[in-house]
């Protein structure tokens, strides 16, 4: 059997741009082909896939976040002619994801018609469903528990069974059970490390405190800004809110993009695609999907000057909950509503994901009262906050206690961390250092996976 290396174009000792080729001396497996997203800079690419693009085999995409999709449509102007591979609820997130980046970026990456390109070519695969790669090489996509359509990726190379997590996420949460596992031990773990110094708190915890939180502001006719990111996390706070009956004479009004996800997200509500305890606490609510219930209510309902409404809802006597993009308060709605909320002390602002250093979020998440707003529309403005800002320790990647667990049950003998920063890394090493050795990739530097 010929060697089988790794070869890491990002997303080796940091977060971003994730892109691996698994590859031996006859082929060449590409999984993810992401962009790293930098504050107020623009995104950076994969380093070194250009160089094997036209020798790739098949390209697998683990999920839809724009750090391991978004340079996919690049792979098209560098001479890949091969299929693209991904879940089908991927499919339809990443077509989305990939306008947005165009609108945001332009074309420095990737065009409209490279875009087109890629996504005629993408063949879509259930869950737990094998197919063939390339010759002696199959591929099947398992739950992980990250998002809608999220898959890791386990390679069987002619007998050898390579299992590449992409993001996991261990936890329970309102669609998902956690991520699967092989039905069979495989030879090699590449593993996310992203909460490899961090225990995240079961999700059922920090949920209550959500809904107790929303119910106290609310009633005393304030408001209660939820900026989120639209994959994922907001459908997960949604359902969150629209499963509690006390909050059922509370408006939530929804803004940007999380509108588009909630509308793909309604299409795969069967026990193939989330778990069957979600599917059953919808049915006790008397719901088809959560967010039908009346008091869920998309700002562009209100008006198709979405900016009116924005002011409507800010001006407004009532108490209400609104749940925005962006996620890190790098653009946005979620400006808009703290230039004309952000002054009133009784107002509160929840962050319910992680925040990157630079970014806006980062800043008043540390404790910035004073921040500068608009910069994308060329008109920034500095403002005062006074409303409170909360903190709740959602994470949609597997605590480190889950990335123990993973290395044990996969009986893997060859582990390798990836996504993941150095100091989590080394934590790791440690925390598993009775069970497990994992190792770590050095960018651009093939790396043996197995060989004899």
């Amino acid at each position: 059997m010929n060697d089988i290396n790794i070869t890491a174009y990002g997303a080796t000792d940091f977060v971003g741009r994730s892109s691996f080729l698994i590859n031996d001396r006859d082929h060449k497996i590409l999984l993810d082909c992401g962009l790293e997203l930098v504050p107020k800079q623009k995104s950076r690419a994969p380093v070194g896939v250009h160089d094997v693009a036209r020798e790739l085999d098949s390209v697998l995409i683990s999920h839809a976040h724009i750090d391991h999709s978004g340079y996919t449509p690049r792979l098209s102007k560098e001479g890949y002619k091969g299929n693209y591979y991904m879940t089908q609820p991927t499919k339809d997130i990443v077509y989305r994801l990939w306008l947005d980046h165009l609108k945001i970026e332009g074309r420095r990456h990737w065009s409209e018609s490279d875009l087109d390109n890629v996504f005629h070519k993408i063949k879509t695969h259930d869950y737990n469903k094998k197919f063939k790669v390339a010759d002696g090489i199959t591929a099947e996509f398992i739950n992980a528990g990250h998002i809608l359509g999220a898959a890791q990726i386990l390679l069987d190379w002619e007998g050898q069974l390579i299992l590449y997590t992409g993001d996991i996420n261990d936890r329970v949460t309102p669609m998902y059970d956690g991520y699967e596992l092989p039905s069979e031990k495989v030879d090699v773990l590449i593993t996310e490390s992203t909460n490899g110094d961090r225990y995240v708190p079961e999700r059922k915890k920090i949920d209550v405190g959500l809904r107790l939180l929303a119910k106290q502001i609310t009633e005393k006719g304030n408001k209660m800004l939820l900026p989120s990111f639209a994959v994922g996390r907001s459908q997960e706070i949604l359902i969150t809110l629209a499963l509690d009956n006390d909050l059922d004479n509370v408006p939530i009004y929804v803004d940007g993009m999380i509108n588009t996800m909630n509308t793909i997200t309604e299409h795969y509500l069967s026990d193939k695609w989330v778990s069957r305890g979600f599917l059953e606490n919808l049915n006790d609510a008397g719901l088809n999907n959560p967010f039908e219930k009346q008091n869920i209510i998309p700002v562009k309902s209100i008006s198709e000057k979405t900016h009116q409404a924005r002011k409507y809802l800010a001006g407004s006597k009532e108490g209400s909950i609104i749940v925005t993009t962006s996620g890190m308060i790098e653009g946005g709605p979620i400006h808009t509503y703290l230039d004309l909320l952000g002054a009133n002390e009784n107002n509160v602002m929840g962050f319910s994901g992680y925040q990157v250093a630079g970014t806006t979020g980062r800043k008043i998440f540390d404790g910035a009262t004073n921040v500068r707003l608009f910069e994308d529309y060329g008109k920034p403005r500095d403002i005062d906050l006074a409303l409170k800002i909360m903190k709740f320790p959602y994470s949609g990647h597997s605590s480190v206690d889950g990335l123990k667990q993973i290395m044990i049950d996969s009986g893997a003998k060859n582990i390798f961390l990836v996504h993941g920063d150095k100091r989590n890394q080394k934590y790791i090493q440690e925390y598993v250092k009775d069970v497990a050795k994992p190792r770590l990739i050095n960018e651009n530097t093939p790396t043996r996976l197995i060989g004899v």
